[in-house]
């Protein structure tokens, strides 16, 4: 369940005027360029995520409730999760073509990035990226394919599985290997 809803993602990487939005939209372009090189795509996919950002949130209520060692596994769990499930899509990375469409800022370090995928033999398909800026550096923090958020939805599945009754950590990072 988890694999299945980032795959969609990793398979496929508002249209306004932007105040951050150039600098947004070159992270997004210069990623989905050096995605489809097979030496370094895994290394770049999961670098310009933010990872703790985005394990963090999905941990939602529940990431005040865990220990720091418990934070750090999931965390690396999480980072793991995401490099499997690009090395499981890798092949459909090869031929794509990304075009960044444009942007639209919800604040000066938040925005989201629109791009059109197109992959041989198939339909274009957009792709939302919302990066943010954190230590002078534009980030990855979620992405919607098919109108689906894709951290939020990691989000409500992490939460689902930590709200039964004497759930740990250690079942979310259980779910997280498939």
């Amino acid at each position: 369940m988890f694999r299945a809803a980032f795959a969609a993602a990793a398979v496929s990487f508002l249209s306004l005027p932007a105040l951050a939005g150039p600098d947004a939209e070159a992270l997004i372009a210069k990623a989905a360029a050096d995605i489809a090189d097979p030496v370094r795509g895994e290394a770049v996919f999961t670098e310009t995520i933010d990872v703790p950002t985005v394990a963090r949130f999905s941990l939602g209520k529940h990431a005040r409730t865990i220990s720091a060692d418990e934070q750090t596994r999931f965390t690396e769990a999480f980072r793991l999760f995401l490099a499997g499930t690009f090395r499981d899509n890798a092949d459909k990375f090869s031929g794509a073509r990304v075009d960044v469409v444009g942007s639209k800022d919800r604040s000066p370090t938040d925005s989201i990035v629109e791009t059109r995928i197109t992959r041989k033999d198939e339909e274009p398909m957009t792709v939302h990226w919302r990066v943010v800026m954190r230590n002078g550096e534009w980030r990855v923090v979620d992405v919607e394919v098919l109108g689906l958020w894709l951290a939020i939805e990691q989000r409500a599945q992490i939460a689902a599985i930590l709200d039964r009754p004497r759930a740990t950590i250690d079942d979310a990072i259980a779910a997280l290997k498939g």
